[in-house]
């Protein structure tokens, strides 16, 4: 199809000298569609986008440009002599965008006042939608009034007559379009004339007064048909061009003295109110399934040679495939991701998939309407209908697709989709010229070869005789794919949470912790300030959570008591579902794990276990404590010794410094931990926090370890911290001596929650005799991983306290879903991270100072927490 659309654009456009006509049409789209997103990006107070043109105070309409551009090109077409070529073609271009702008303003010049953004600045709308249907017409060969050929004759004379008053007539009716494109297409002309006429048309206040019952029937068949259609032009303006200014009726007249204060702006919603029919729901699901199996399709082609081979020979042939089944990995990839994006009801993947089944509704049209040879083809026309089938199917799911995405997506998309168009075009060109066998072929004809296989997602579109070396065309491919799936990643982008923890919200979870915060150990988590918070109506409970690449990432138990627990959840599904978030929870306990599996629908995942240590009983004496007691020993007799306090108990400016110390002591840049640290040190409001300093033989601080209130005798690790030069058993020595003075009742701690040990039963049991392949292959995988990340010297160190292991779970909903998780986690706890500028030490450290931030960061070995 795509080879026979060329064929006939030369054929019936570039040899019958239409191009420069087909020029000015797009001239005049293009211009128009810009400068629509132009005044919608000022209109929304864009600050980066340029303004208005107000040279001293003057504020210059674009219809000014257009007209100059309209009267610059026109004067300069008719000054061309001879065939003109790429001049007239140029200036045939120039026309069309002045045009654009012009018919933009067309109600401005009509009202004589700027009416832009009013209902009356619609007729501008209706001026472009018509000029660019009478070019179009006369692209495909139609003439104006019936047509002249030849010499004027008097029967051609009289048909032209009869045309233009059917058109009159239809005009008079009140059928605008139906009159203006029947001068263009007569039988149009002709049914606006025997129609019955519009109730508030000039032939209806004429012929209709003294005719009541004709009358009342052309207002049934005005609230029957045309108020139907009013209603589908109206949505279909504001999508192109913007919704018109809410205009308010008369106010009334105020009397003066004290005004009161307007309300406060209620917060849009991000989708509208109301519920959608559930057959709307099932026109997405259509659509849906329709691009994963053409996903699969693709990806089979892609993988077997004789089904992509015959795919390729039917699209460049006589036949052509339905909508994005072209038989590649990149459109596999691109129907998967719009798929997964309608899947999850978002307004740009309806927006993305509804532009390109429509634009290929629009292509079959062509070949269908100017190849003769493709429509004696049962399988196009099959291949039509059920493009067409999908179109209807997105078009009528529109209210479905709820959910919007991240604020700046599409500006950010459309200039990742130029931007990086235009390098790979220009690298794609410069590998084309480089790696032809023969003479280099031109820039330009290398650029348009790379352009049509970017835009065709394939190679099927044969274009001049290039000779194309495979390794080229490869890289070409992989090159639009990485595009693509960049932009498609930023125009899907789900919307961040810019509500985090406020005052009062801290004040009421810490409330909540007081009464329920022996429950959990990572309670006190809760309180870090970079997470979100949904309440349950009560107000007894509470899911923290924090959104991670499109993830919401709940952490540990929620909040609160227990028997609130299943509102709370219902209110973060609900918000996890209205943005479109992949929802997910670390670090849960076996009591959330079942509500949450109850009320969301989440599914279980052991993935690591807590080390609780009582410190009732704890003793150093045994053989199993052999090594804790060496080097307890060992780093008494080297002079140190442990300061425990509370924060509350330490001057302001002490553990300021001591703040300096562990951001100074953090290893590596970036903080680690999400759901089992609290991501700052020395806040007032952390009075209970309890702080470990070993101090060596000249009283210098060595290392340091906080920890946070579980309920009221209980602690659990928060951060660790150490000089790098100093004796590598000091974390141990700190811990054993909290827990040998809490065993003595000097400390009113009954239980201490030290490091989170991920996989390890893995690592336990993976070492026994009897295990299983399986189980000794992750082992092995888990102690290579453990190079970087250090796994298995977490788990060993927090075994020799000799604790009990609380198992924690990762919760999800769907097993696809996984590899975002895991990712979102890891960006979380801050294993990974985003590339982006690096600050410098003097900025880091003045941050850590002013919030009091610490956190966890390495294993043990280099001063780290969980």
């Amino acid at each position: 199809m795509w080879q026979s659309v060329l064929d006939a654009y030369r054929e019936r456009i570039v040899e019958a000298g239409r191009q420069p006509l087909f020029l000015l049409l797009f001239g005049l789209v293009g211009s128009f569609l810009f400068i629509r997103f132009s005044v919608r990006m000022i209109r929304r107070g864009t600050s980066w986008w340029p303004g208005n043109v107000t040279p001293g105070g003057l504020h210059i309409h674009h219809v000014v440009f257009g007209q100059a551009l309209m009267l610059v090109c026109g004067v300069g077409g008719f000054t061309i002599r001879g065939e003109g070529g790429v001049l007239r073609e140029a200036m045939a271009t120039g026309f069309g965008i002045g045009c654009g702008l012009v018919l933009d303003e067309f109600a401005l010049v009509l009202h004589l006042e700027d009416v832009y953004w009013s209902e009356q600045g619609r007729k501008s709308v209706d001026a472009v939608i018509i000029a660019v249907a009478m070019i179009g017409l006369l692209l495909f060969g139609a003439l104006p009034l019936g047509g002249f050929t030849g010499r004027l004759t008097l029967s051609q004379s009289a048909l032209a007559v009869l045309v233009l008053l059917l058109v009159v007539v239809s005009l008079f009716k009140g059928k605008i379009y139906t009159g203006l494109l029947g001068v263009m297409l007569w039988p149009l002309a002709l049914v606006g004339a025997v129609r019955l006429a519009r109730p508030r048309s000039p032939w209806a206040r004429w012929r209709y007064r003294s005719r009541p019952k004709r009358m009342a029937r052309a207002e049934r068949r005005d609230a029957r048909i045309h108020q139907r259609l009013d209603r589908g032009r109206v949505a279909f303006y504001n999508v192109l061009a913007g919704a018109p200014d809410v205009v308010l009726g008369p106010q009334p007249r105020t009397v003066p003295g004290p005004q009161p204060e307007p309300p406060a702006p209620v917060p849009a919603l991000p989708y509208p109110p109301g519920p959608v029919p559930a057959w709307r729901g099932r026109c997405i699901g259509f659509a849906q399934w329709y691009l994963r199996i053409a996903a699969l399709l693709n990806l089979a082609a892609g993988l077997i040679a004789p089904f992509r081979n015959q795919v390729h020979r039917a699209n460049t042939g006589e036949y052509f495939t339905p909508a994005l089944m072209t038989a590649g990995f990149t459109a596999a990839l691109f129907a998967g991701l719009l798929a997964l994006m309608l899947r999850r009801r978002k307004r740009a993947a309806w927006m993305v998939a509804t532009v390109v089944v429509a634009g290929y509704t629009a292509l079959c049209t062509l070949a269908l309407v100017l190849a003769p040879e493709d429509r004696s083809h049962p399988f196009n026309w099959g291949s039509a209908a059920l493009t067409v089938a999908v179109l209807t199917a997105l078009v009528l799911g529109r209210p479905a697709c709820r959910v919007r995405g991240e604020r700046g997506n599409l500006v950010l998309g459309l200039g990742v989709l130029l931007v990086g168009g235009a390098a790979v075009t220009g690298i794609g060109a410069a590998l084309v010229r480089v790696g032809s066998a023969g003479a280099a072929p031109g820039w330009g004809d290398s650029a348009v070869y790379v352009l049509i296989r970017l835009v065709t997602l394939s190679g099927i579109v044969e274009y001049s005789d290039l000779d194309v070396p495979g390794w080229v065309a490869l890289t070409v491919n992989v090159l639009g794919a990485a595009l693509l799936l960049l932009t498609v990643r930023v125009f899907f982008r789900s919307p961040r949470s810019r509500v985090h923890l406020g005052p009062e919200d801290e004040r009421r979870l810490r409330a909540l912790l007081a009464r329920h915060g022996a429950r959990d150990s990572l309670g006190y988590f809760a309180l870090r300030r970079d997470k979100s918070v949904c309440w349950s109506p009560s107000g007894k409970a509470a899911v923290l959570y924090r959104v991670v690449n499109g993830v919401a990432l709940a952490s540990g138990d929620p909040v609160g008591d227990p028997e609130a627990w299943p509102q709370a959840i219902g209110r973060w599904r609900e918000e996890v579902r209205d943005h479109a978030w992949v929802p997910a929870v670390t670090g849960a306990g076996e009591q959330a794990g079942i509500v949450y599996r109850r009320e969301a629908g989440l599914r279980a995942l052991e993935f690591g276990d807590e080390a609780v240590v009582e410190a009732e009983g704890f003793t150093l004496a045994g053989r199993s404590m052999r090594t804790l007691r060496q080097t307890h020993q060992r780093v008494r007799r080297a002079g140190y010794r442990a300061v425990i306090r509370r924060h509350r108990d330490i001057p302001a400016e002490e553990l300021t410094a001591l703040a300096r110390l562990a951001d100074a002591w953090r290893h590596g840049r970036t903080e680690r931990g999400f759901s089992m640290a609290l991501g700052r040190l020395g806040d007032p409001a952390d009075g209970d926090c309890l702080l470990i300093e070993c101090r060596d033989e000249n009283d210098r601080t060595s290392a340091l370890l906080s920890f946070v209130p579980w309920g009221a005798h209980g602690l659990s690790l928060d951060l660790m911290r150490r000089d790098r030069e100093s004796d590598n058993g000091l974390v141990e020595f700190m811990v054993a001596e909290l827990l040998t003075r809490a065993s003595a009742g000097e400390l009113p701690v009954t239980r201490v929650s030290l490091n989170f040990a991920m996989f390890r039963y893995v690592f336990e049991h993976g070492a026994r005799i009897g295990a299983g392949p399986v189980l000794r292959l992750s082992r092995t995988v888990l102690r290579f991983l453990s190079r970087w990340w250090q796994l298995e010297s977490l788990y060993r160190a927090n075994a020799k306290y000799q604790p009990a292991w609380e198992p924690r779970f990762l919760l999800y909903e769907k097993s696809s879903e996984l590899p975002a998780i895991a990712l979102a986690n890891a960006l979380a706890e801050g294993f990974l991270t985003r590339p982006r500028l690096r600050r410098s030490a003097g900025e880091g450290r003045e941050s850590l100072t002013r919030s009091a931030q610490g956190g966890p960061s390495a294993p043990t070995d280099a001063g780290s927490g969980r």
